[in-house]
């Protein structure tokens, strides 16, 4: 196995409350609702499709953050890297969320 260089592209941050845990997965980009729809920069999604097309089978990290709704994820920071994923033809991307269960 050898050893691959580690980047950080994005600071996506968010408050993770006491005795909760952040879960990660996969989700279907078809699964998927934007939290903010409003416009989008050209250049943002465009830069987004560089990385996502540069990472190819790999995955971002961090990688978007959201919360479920049922069995829709609702993405509330990624959307340009979600719109990119689409433009490429990801079926899937990996995403985390706050589990308001119980942790360890």
């Amino acid at each position: 196995m050898s050893a691959q260089p580690v980047s950080l592209a994005i600071d996506r941050s968010f408050a993770v409350p006491a005795g909760c845990v952040v879960k990660t997965g996969y989700v279907d980009v078809f699964k998927v609702r934007l939290a903010c729809r409003e416009r989008m920069a050209v250049g943002d999604v465009a830069a987004a499709y560089q990385k996502v097309l540069q990472l190819g089978d790999s995955e971002q990290w961090p990688c978007p953050t959201g919360q479920w709704d049922k069995d829709i994820f609702e993405l509330s920071d990624g959307r340009h890297q979600w719109i990119a994923s689409v433009m490429l033809g990801k079926t899937h991307m990996l995403v985390s969320w706050i589990d308001k269960g119980k942790g360890r």
